[in-house]
């Protein structure tokens, strides 16, 4: 920069707000003037061309506060998570509900504006999120699932074969979330809970009297499913139901069988849960879950 516009721009940088409109914009014109520069009409420009110009970054001292902001880089959408995006949009909306079939992949692409290949993967990442089910042959197609909180427990198996959690932490999860369950269970379940709960202990006793190791596990996995539904808030079923799924795999792999003292356990707790005490029904299933967690670390050890 010239002497002479080094000035200029000092003087300017030093100018107070109130004397920017009488001094300042004469004073600009007059440098793009000299410059030659040709005057610009949109003052974002201008701002552009001479940074102290009001708009841009104020040099000098000023009353106001200098805003810094910032952004991160910007991403393309791939066109399958578009796709994906756009589905799962209409399901929150209830648009699509559990049980529909979306139209073909054919007629998709050209709803989508967008070749087969990308809705088919698109496709492929919901079914692997549990949203939808892809089934084959005449009458087959993608179907919307009802939410069952499978890729929870996926998550949380993957998460413990990357050595980020551990069974310890799944147990003392599972047992706080179990107090407060039942805390509610108690005020909320009614007679029908507690006879599917009768149910449920019925045939759990009859898997361990067949020796029906498949059964038992599905059985104990009903067992807290229904005790979360008895508290009439969906959200303990869902977090539940996965939690539930890992333990079971756990002592499927351990090859640990229900002995005929759990379906006690389970009788005794389920008349806490009748008399609505909360604080017995907390003590007995805690002892128990405990007892499970070190029968699963006994088995695995060994």
């Amino acid at each position: 920069m010239r002497p002479a516009l080094a000035g200029t721009a000092s003087v300017i940088c030093n100018l107070s707000d109130s004397a920017h409109d009488t001094m300042v914009e004469p004073l600009i014109s007059s440098v793009e003037l000299r410059l030659n520069v040709r005057p610009a009409s949109d003052p974002s420009a201008l701002a552009d061309r001479f940074p102290f110009h009001r708009g841009g970054i104020s040099l000098g001292q000023s009353n106001k506060r200098p805003v810094i902001t910032v952004f991160k880089p910007v991403k393309s959408v791939r066109t399958f998570e578009a796709i994906s995006d756009q589905i799962r949009r209409q399901i929150e909306t209830g648009v699509l509900q559990p049980g529909d079939k979306l139209p073909s992949d054919r007629e998709l692409a050209v709803q989508f504006g967008v070749s087969r290949n990308s809705v088919r993967e698109a496709l492929r990442i919901l079914e692997s999120a549990s949203i939808l089910e892809l089934q084959q042959g005449a009458s087959g197609g993608a179907f919307i699932l009802e939410g069952d909180g499978s890729n929870v427990s996926r998550s949380i198996s993957d998460m413990m074969a990357l050595k980020q959690i551990s069974l310890q932490h799944v147990t003392e999860a599972r047992v706080e979330l179990m107090n407060v369950i039942l805390r509610l269970a108690c005020e909320n379940a009614d007679a029908s809970d507690f006879e599917l709960l009768e149910k449920n202990i019925n045939t759990t006793r009859a898997a361990v009297e067949t020796n029906d190791l498949e059964l038992q596990m599905e059985s104990t996995k009903d067992f807290y499913t229904i005790i979360a539904q008895s508290t009439k808030n969906p959200m303990y079923t869902l977090i539940v139901a996965p939690i539930s799924e890992v333990v079971r795999r756990f002592v499927r792999e351990a090859g640990i069988r229900i002995p005929i003292e759990v379906v006690k356990t389970r009788e005794q707790l389920l008349q806490l849960l009748r008399d609505r005490d909360a604080e017995g029904a907390i003590a007995v299933l805690s002892a128990h879950l405990d007892t499970i967690h070190e029968a699963i670390l006994h088995r695995s050890h060994h």
